[in-house]
């Protein structure tokens, strides 16, 4: 009689102790997909997730199918959770899980926001023990914006007049000099950015990245020039919903070739949806 009432106890304690994290609520519903293609131009689905919106467009929750070391697209490897108070972020829930029978590792981040509503800090908790996991601090100025880490380096963003990023800096903390840099300048409706390390390694990296938006000021297409070429379109639906994105490569003087898709598919009535949601 003990050793069956073990069993069933035994039995029983996954059923009694699990919670289904997820909830899958929301006004609105976004899928994306995503798609690779080999040498031979054969398809392989390689990506999915799923974003839940609310009536104002502000994100409730991201799941993200697959997991680093059990790849599978029907098992869930990633949950953000998002709540707001007075339309502010308030709270963020993270569980993660990289194997196929590992339990989710949680984490919870707290944001601070100043007298004038602007995000100054938010810190990261472990969900088992409350200790902090990370800290990061921002600083904005009038036309200077930064993130602080707490680690060796932070970002710089530097803005002009017309309140357009002219520079996107990484800088050491204790000398502040720059590690690396994107200076940008602005042509007709495009960006154009200039990449370059400053490593003083004698291995440092540059590249060129041209975005161009259309008259909506809607990302639609994307160029990365370096030892390789990248194209990225984006492809919109007619209510404005972002709906497809295409990435192609190219090697020197050959044509570019499509190397992955990504597809977008709404649900609910989007007509509120912010239209740069997922850029």
């Amino acid at each position: 009689m003990n050793k069956l009432l073990l069993i069933l106890i035994v039995i029983g304690l996954p059923k009694m102790y699990s919670q289904k994290i997820e909830k899958k609520i929301g006004a609105f519903a976004i899928t994306e997909t995503g798609y690779s293609f080999n040498e031979k131009n054969k398809k392989q689905k390689i990506s999915k997730a799923e974003f839940y919106f609310d009536q104002y467009g502000k994100i409730l929750e991201k799941i993200e199918y697959g997991r680093h070391h059990y790849n599978k697209l029907n098992v869930i490897g990633k949950i953000e959770q998002f709540y707001y108070d007075n339309g502010e972020l308030e709270l963020s829930k993270s569980y993660t899980s990289s194997c196929k029978s590992c339990d989710y590792h949680y984490l919870y981040t707290k944001y601070n926001y100043n007298k004038d509503n602007i995000l100054n800090k938010e810190n990261t908790y472990y969900g088992k023990s409350d200790s902090l996991f990370m800290e990061v601090n921002y600083i904005d100025k009038s036309n200077i914006k930064e993130i602080h880490f707490g680690v060796s380096t932070f970002h710089q963003y530097i803005y002009d007049s017309e309140n357009r990023l002219t520079q996107h800096n990484q800088i050491f903390e204790e000398t502040k000099k720059i590690r690396w840099q994107y200076l940008y300048e602005y042509v007709d409706s495009c960006r154009i950015g200039s990449f370059q390390t400053y490593y003083g390694d004698g291995k440092e990296n540059s590249k060129k990245e041209i975005e161009c938006f259309d008259s909506q000021k809607r990302l639609i297409s994307k160029e990365i020039i370096n030892n390789y070429k990248t194209k990225i379109i984006y492809i919109y639906s007619n209510n404005g919903i972002l709906k497809e994105i295409k990435e192609y490569k190219g090697f020197g003087n050959t044509e570019y070739k499509l190397s992955y898709i990504q597809k977008f598919r709404c649900k609910g009535k989007n007509e509120l949806l912010n239209k740069e949601i997922l850029i």
